[in-house]
């Protein structure tokens, strides 16, 4: 891996980091994490998109001895385009940047769309990858107790 790439990793590690830090529930799942916002090896559970209640993104996380399950409940207009969704759903790495303005297609005018502030761009180990543009409203973790 070449320096400047290093440094691409890294910065999106911070941006991660800080982000997640400004989060509700977000400071609970960076002390899991020790301090910061490396997913390595986490897994995708389940995402649940529901229209009239919460949408979740669910991540089986480990500090190294316990593993946890956060949950980030997503708001907002949702986009979605997740690939290859398995029995085992591993990332290498979870990485959430502020969004800009995407274009408003002519059938999403008139139904208030707004889209999400966020991409989370879930990369590949083994399983699901790919993006999800959403709002996190805030973050929950729980002990797996699997």
């Amino acid at each position: 891996m070449s320096a400047s790439s290093l440094d691409d990793v890294e910065g999106k590690l911070n941006e991660t980091t800080a982000l997640l830090g400004s989060m509700p529930g977000g400071a609970d799942l960076l002390a899991r994490l020790g301090g910061v916002a490396d997913f390595h090896d986490a897994e995708i559970v389940s995402l649940t998109l529901d229209r009239s209640g919460a949408s979740t993104l669910v991540l089986k996380v480990t500090d190294g001895t316990r593993q946890a399950l956060a949950s980030l409940v997503l708001k907002q207009w949702i986009d979605v385009n997740l690939s290859g969704f398995s029995h085992q759903n591993v990332i290498n790495r979870l990485t959430i940047r502020r969004r800009e303005e995407r274009r408003i297609e002519p059938w999403e005018v008139g139904v208030g769309v707004q889209p999400g502030e966020f991409e989370l761009t879930l990369e590949p180990c083994f399983g699901a990858h790919g993006t999800i543009r959403a709002n996190i409203e805030r973050i929950e973790l729980l002990d797996d107790e699997t």
